[in-house]
């Protein structure tokens, strides 16, 4: 009687940890490329931090964009970065207020 429980426990157990690591190479595969896209395109310098109030160079470092972007892609390319790091999902609250005060600084200029 206890052989069955003990072999679907075991399989429950295998799956979860299969699921879980592929979460974790998906994360990491993303923030490596977003790491990359930001070091290729010339982005902000990591070491100096952010400014204290965010200018418009700064918003589109942020999100990644040229300065002819249009209102559609700063909220198509801010939805993309917000579900990548919301906090809710293990990410950080810090950076996803920057991302959404990037947003709010090039939708109202």
């Amino acid at each position: 009687m206890a052989t069955p429980f003990i072999i679907g426990c075991s399989i429950a157990g295998a799956a979860y940890a299969v699921r879980f690591a592929s979460r974790v190479i998906t994360r990491a595969r993303s923030s490596h490329s977003a790491y990359q896209h930001v070091s290729q395109s010339g982005g902000f310098n990591i070491n100096e931090g952010f400014n204290e109030k965010m200018d418009e160079k700064e918003a589109l470092d942020i999100l990644g964009l040229s300065a002819n972007a249009t209102k559609d892609q700063v909220k198509f390319r801010h939805k993309h970065l917000i579900i990548k790091n919301h906090p809710d999902k293990g990410g950080s609250s810090y950076l996803a207020t920057k991302i959404n005060e990037a947003r709010n600084r090039l939708i109202t200029k």
